[in-house]
């Protein structure tokens, strides 16, 4: 997050959208596998890319670079956005 560009984001692993999927689903999604709609690419959404500021992250596929999911949160409301994420799949936590 770049002060001197407000309007530029970051481009990072998705280990860094950690903490706001976090918010999300209220456990730790980093983990969780991904399948794209677009080329079929599966991974761990650690793998995705993803590009955070301010207002929140949009997570890319790593395999084609379509959007995967985007969040934005602004001090009204909270947005999640499912773009091209055809599957989302984790374990349940051990307990």
């Amino acid at each position: 997050m770049d002060s001197a560009h407000p309007g530029h984001r970051e481009r990072v692993d998705g280990n860094a959208a950690g903490g706001l999927l976090l918010e999300i689903f209220g456990r730790d999604m980093t983990g969780a596998r991904a399948a794209c709609a677009h080329c079929e690419h599966e991974a761990a959404l650690a793998d995705a890319i993803a590009e955070l500021d301010a207002a929140g992250v949009i997570l890319l596929c790593r395999g084609c670079g379509h959007t995967l999911l985007t969040y934005l949160r602004s001090t009204a409301e909270r947005t999640l956005t499912i773009g091209g994420l055809t599957r989302l799949q984790w374990s349940p936590d051990p307990r």
